[in-house]
């Protein structure tokens, strides 16, 4: 949908392109820091830790929203007042398994859910002069604890029916953010972010510091032409390629990652 200030200038530029040759264009509408809403490919970059450990991890698929507060004009939300929320889907896998299997209360399970939300209000409302808005800190950290979960044998006495369920090692991990960066321009609106992450498994003992680069939307690949499809809905012109490690696309270059 074409904003207003856009209507108004292309309404203004028809009216008289016959009698006059404009040399300058219009401005592109400001737009307020944000993120894209959905899951991200994000590819991890270990900077401390041992790969080989239970902290060692390739990326993951991260669920982010943008929250606008209330408090805005005429009953409208504060556009410069965002809160950026993320949850790794590994951990939300975690989570909806123990549900599943009934190893969490049924009074506790939204403040579970809620655990696994990190979240931190942006530096600003509108982008610096590169196109960037950060989330320097966080206010909260996304800390799960799960207990240990057994496994379920199949039943040999109903050999049409499989009704084994894996077992769950106990839960207790810890994702705190910092230092991000979102691409917000009016052809990146939200879609690329790079930032920090220390990720912490009490259960395993370890932890380990990440440096983050994320890709909007999250789409599946093998190779670079998959990345590099029109079709699969990522931007066509951010230059993108496949990490194979965890099978998505991601920023081939440094942010913002353009061709």
């Amino acid at each position: 949908m074409l904003t207003r200030p856009t209507i108004l200038c292309m309404s203004f530029l028809l009216a008289t392109a016959g009698t006059v040759v404009f040399t300058t264009s219009c401005a592109q509408p400001v737009i307020n820091c944000t993120s894209a809403h959905g899951y991200f490919a994000a590819e991890y970059v270990m900077t401390s830790g041992d790969a080989n450990s239970a902290c060692g991890l390739p990326g993951d698929l991260l669920g982010i929203d943008t929250y606008y507060q209330e408090g805005g004009a005429n009953g409208t939300p504060d556009y410069q007042n965002a809160l950026l929320v993320i949850r790794a889907a590994s951990i939300g896998d975690m989570i909806d398994y123990a549900e599943a299997r009934g190893a969490i209360d049924e009074s506790a399970i939204d403040d579970v859910y809620h655990s696994g939300n990190a979240a931190g209000f942006f530096d600003g409302g509108f982008p610096n002069d590169d196109g960037f808005c950060a989330v320097e800190a966080f206010d909260e950290d996304a800390h799960v604890v799960l207990p240990a979960i057994e496994e379920i044998p199949d039943d040999p006495m109903t050999p049409d029916d499989d009704e084994s369920q894996p077992a769950q090692d106990a839960v207790d991990i810890t994702y705190s953010w910092s230092n991000l960066r979102f691409v917000v321009t009016a052809d990146a609106q939200g879609t690329q972010f790079e930032g920090d992450l220390e990720y912490s498994d009490g259960t395993a003992g370890c932890s380990a510091t990440y440096h983050v680069v994320g890709l909007y939307p999250a789409v599946g690949c093998e190779t670079d032409d998959d990345c590099n499809d029109d079709a699969n809905g990522i931007n066509p012109s951010f230059a993108v390629r496949c990490n194979t490690d965890i099978g998505m696309c991601v920023p081939s270059r440094d942010l913002p990652s353009y061709e």
